[in-house]
């Protein structure tokens, strides 16, 4: 389907749909109202019945987010398991949200006792109204047929909570659906035909991609945070294999939609012309040039709900470790060491949990050193976070470790990163509130002492490109280069190690409407 049009912004059209919204209430009221015996009063009990959560849940998104129920939400909302969906609980609902619960109760018990329409003005008032209301339902039925009709994004029917939720849900099932089966065909198309694509001479035994969970780089010590949470990748940085790349960010503000654009051709300037689910991937490329592909992920299973699950499934062995319990990401060594035993050329995808939400659950004893200095909420949650990212730092070198004996290179970078309280009181990520700490992420380049002897121009050209400003959408490009896979869809401007690399790139984050990284998020402060 075609996207939705912009946002209104507030206004004379936001208070016309506010008035039109509410007279086709009105009218909707009204005419259960007037119905026969109880019938029409038992489908409005209904109607308020459903209503209450809906309103809830609107009232939620506009307390943390700002904003009430989207699309984009809804999409989360879809792809998210029962226990992420307890963590995202854990972090948002607190003593706010439980205030505003009791305030909305007693603002409805008040209204219902004693503005009620009890007098024949009031009752007048309502009907004219709803008589207004009727014109607009009539008017909003007929545009059914105009051409680009939005059913998913009538402002004039957000009013009525159960119809905006029916009608935005049914819109990203519906959307969710398309992509399950474009996939599958893709999936299909990928097994009978061969890519044009051929590798190089002298190829990389081992190429590893560990995707990170919500790191952000400016709670690591190895970019400058004051903390010591990554003493690991400090000593490591000492060595000549460890290569920091200090300018990346992330396309996008949350997983389902950076994903796709790190393992496809997908990016911000192609998404509105093609999806990025009949795109090619970068696993695709691997495979036709004969390396045995692998996908490890210590985040639940979902084959065709997350597109993490649907790039996942198209690898010669795919394995989800979270499949009954949440496990800590030391969970996937042993899986590696195994892999390891095999003689093939391998590109080897690892997904972690790392700091996702809740972080205290993201690392075992032993690492939770860092103390809250207070009570203060604020204060515990960021220790925790800080926490999380060090057992990160202590995955990362047993990662690396492992593959320091072979021809390997691993590459490190996140999805997005996470805001922990730097601007106000909002923890956590998301495309409906882009900040630099939601999209400044960490990208590490590990190359074993073999590696470095025997591609020693590659070697020289990812050092001298660490401080070059890179989005990591562009990724598959760079990964091709270091393969050495050559196929006439490889871009050298957007490959970081190329020296036709455009370092004049726009880097817009969060699709083709969303925000200039450099012109509008990089100079944020941090207000502690």
């Amino acid at each position: 389907p075609p996207p939705p049009p912009p946002p209104q912004t507030l206004g004379f059209v936001a208070i016309r749909n506010g008035v039109l919204g509410l007279s086709m209430l009105c009218a909707l009221v009204g005419f259960l109202a007037l119905l026969p015996s109880n019938f029409g009063k038992n489908i409005l009990r209904l109607l308020i019945a459903i209503s209450i959560p809906c309103f809830l849940i609107d009232l939620f998104c506009f307390l943390n987010f700002g904003i009430s129920v989207t699309t984009d939400m809804l999409f989360t909302a879809f792809e998210t398991t029962w226990r992420e969906s307890l963590s995202f609980c854990e972090m948002y609902f607190g003593r706010q949200e439980i205030l505003w619960i009791c305030i909305f109760a007693f603002g409805s018990i008040l209204f219902w006792k004693i503005l009620s329409f009890k007098s024949r003005k009031t009752l007048r008032v309502f009907f004219c109204f709803a008589l207004f209301g009727c014109i607009n339902w009539a008017v909003e039925i007929g545009s059914i047929f105009a051409p680009n009709y939005y059913y998913f994004s009538r402002a004039s029917l957000d009013f009525i909570e159960p119809l905006k939720f029916a009608l935005k849900s049914t819109f990203v099932l519906d959307t969710k659906e398309g992509m399950k089966q474009e996939f599958a065909n893709q999936q299909k198309a990928m097994k009978s035909q061969q890519i044009k694509a051929q590798l190089a001479q002298n190829p990389i035994k081992n190429i590893v991609l560990v995707l990170g969970e919500s790191a952000q780089r400016g709670h690591m010590q190895l970019y400058g945070y004051s903390k010591p949470t990554t003493p690991h990748m400090m000593e490591l940085r000492k060595t000549p294999n460890l290569l920091v790349f200090d300018d990346v960010v992330s396309p996008h503000a949350q997983t389902s939609l950076s994903i796709p654009k790190i393992l496809t051709l997908s990016n911000y300037e192609s998404e509105t012309k093609e999806p990025w689910y009949r795109r090619m991937t970068l696993i695709s490329f691997f495979k036709n040039v004969g390396y045995q592909t692998y996908w490890l992920s210590n985040q639940e299973p979902a084959y065709y709900i997350t597109p993490a699950g649907m790039l996942g499934s198209i690898c010669d062995n795919t394995q989800f470790l979270s499949a009954y319990k949440q496990q800590h990401d030391g969970v996937l060594l042993p899986m590696i060491d195994e892999i390891l035993k095999e003689s093939k050329k391998k590109f080897l995808t690892l997904h972690l949990i790392g700091a996702h939400n809740s972080y205290g659950e993201r690392y075992p004893t032993g690492f939770g050193i860092f103390k809250a200095v207070s009570t203060n909420e604020e204060s515990r949650k960021r220790a925790l976070y800080d926490n999380a990212l060090l057992y990160n730092d202590y995955i990362l070198n047993e990662i690396f470790r492992r593959f320091d004996k072979t021809d390997s290179i691993v590459i490190y970078l996140s999805d997005h990163g996470e805001e922990v309280y730097e601007i106000d009181g909002f923890i956590g990520h998301g495309d409906n509130r882009l900040t630099r700490f939601t999209c400044e992420i960490p990208m590490l380049v590990y190359v074993s002492n073999l590696f470095i002897q025997k591609h020693p121009k590659l070697y020289e050209k990812l050092k001298a490109s660490i401080h070059r400003p890179y989005m990591s959408d562009d990724l598959i490009h760079t990964v091709l280069e270091i393969a050495g896979i050559e196929t006439e869809e490889f871009d050298p401007t957007r490959s970081i190690i190329n020296d036709k690399f455009n370092d004049q790139r726009k880097r817009i984050v969060g699709g083709i409407n969303g925000k200039n990284y450099d012109l509008e998020l990089r100079k944020e402060k941090v207000k502690y």
